[in-house]
């Protein structure tokens, strides 16, 4: 029964921040065009909620490690949802704008990483699977994506912030129900999280999973208008991006039992080769049939890759130094390689346009592959070196 709780609140929570997610992703570039800003604008404000991620998660895993996510994660679900309301204040104001931005995205990426470590911990004491839990989020994002546009549609660019922050809020509120670990006694000596440094296989980890979300670039930037050129409308894309998260939702689902059953290598070599084919096929054969079919592949992409990592990830990060193994993780692949990946991707479209963009972002995928094979060879987990 208090499983049934603690999975139930841990789901809850997913759920709810990527309800938020789902809602700011796709509007945060119209709501800023609403309120005067400029193109050029518009891109640092993105980039600034991108490469936050980039300093911030290290900063909170390291916190984490000595005060427990318990004291980290309500506080800083909070802040965002402040952050989120105090836009409204700056009117428009693009310093304004900047400051509360890169106030709300750093307290905005303290949460997840830390919440990712505690669930692992507690599928891993409770025997149950880390996929089937995280999978809540992948449904709210749907939700979310799907249904702020309606909202949108009802009321205005006026349902953009209070939309968002009920879910903020939300979200806060169950973080304080959520079944952290227990920090061990000060006087328990702890891993260094030193002795990860010292395996040339994490670098190589966290490069090849650098590429793989560089290549996403293309897609998160450019996927819509791409489509759209060759003869989709809005209405179809956007049922094609809610099918490709439906697919990553059924990999959570059984996912945890194919790793267990094929190993985290295969499935983190698989997951690159078939996002490399995801790529080339969306450049070079980009008929309607093939659009529908490849995004079938978003299950392989982002589900099997970030759950491969996870898993990956928990055997080298024992303990207490989860929090900040994935927060590491975050900062890095998802921070540093999706803002590099937007960046890059904006170039190759203004210069190679659209069959050279996917292209380049399989080349990349391909890339990281190679680094995959050398981040793949064995090392011990940290749990016998103490500080």
């Amino acid at each position: 029964m208090q499983a049934d709780r603690e999975g139930g609140w841990l789901a809850t929570f997913y759920f709810l921040y990527f309800c938020a997610l789902g809602a700011f992703m796709p509007y945060w570039g119209p709501w800023l065009h609403a309120q005067g800003q400029d193109p050029l604008a518009i891109g640092i404000l993105t980039a600034a909620v991108q490469f936050s991620k980039v300093l911030a998660p290290n900063l909170w895993g390291w916190l984490a490690h000595f005060w427990g996510s318990r004291r980290i994660v309500p506080w800083a679900a909070l802040i965002t949802a402040a952050g989120f309301l105090a836009l409204w204040l700056a009117h428009g104001n693009f310093l304004a704008l900047l400051l509360i931005t890169l106030t709300f995205s750093f307290f905005w990426a303290a949460t997840l990483p830390l919440v990712d470590a505690t669930t692992m911990d507690w599928a891993q004491r409770r025997g149950t699977a880390y996929g089937r839990i995280r999978l809540w989020g992948s449904l709210g994002f749907i939700a979310l994506s799907l249904g702020m546009g309606g909202l949108i549609a009802r009321w205005g660019l006026t349902v953009f912030l209070p939309g968002i922050a009920i879910f903020l809020v939300g979200a806060w509120w169950v973080s304080r129900y959520l079944p952290y670990s227990a920090l061990p006694a000060a006087d328990t000596p702890r891993p260094r999280l030193s002795g990860a440094f010292r395996h040339v296989s994490l670098w190589f980890f966290l490069l090849a999973g650098l590429l793989e979300q560089a290549s996403h670039g293309a897609y998160y930037a450019f996927y819509s208008i791409y489509a759209e050129q060759h003869g989709l409308g809005s209405a179809a894309v956007g049922m094609l991006w809610g099918f490709a998260v439906l697919c990553e939702v059924a990999f959570f689902w059984w996912g945890d039992r194919f790793i267990r059953r094929r190993g985290v290598p295969l499935v983190f070599t698989g997951a690159f080769i078939l996002t490399a084919m995801r790529w080339g096929v969306i450049a070079w054969w980009p008929g309607l049939i093939w659009i529908i079919l490849v995004q079938t592949l978003h299950a392989a992409s982002y589900g099997a890759f970030h759950l491969a990592a996870v898993h990956w990830l928990s055997e080298r990060f024992p303990g207490v130094l989860r929090g900040r193994g994935m927060a590491l993780y975050a900062s890095i692949v998802y921070g540093l390689g999706g803002g590099l990946g937007a960046l890059g991707a904006g170039w190759t479209w203004a210069h190679w346009g659209g069959r050279g963009t996917f292209s380049a972002a399989a080349l990349l995928a391909l890339l990281g592959a190679f680094f995959l094979i050398w981040a793949l060879q064995p090392a011990p987990a940290l749990e016998k070196e103490a500080e």
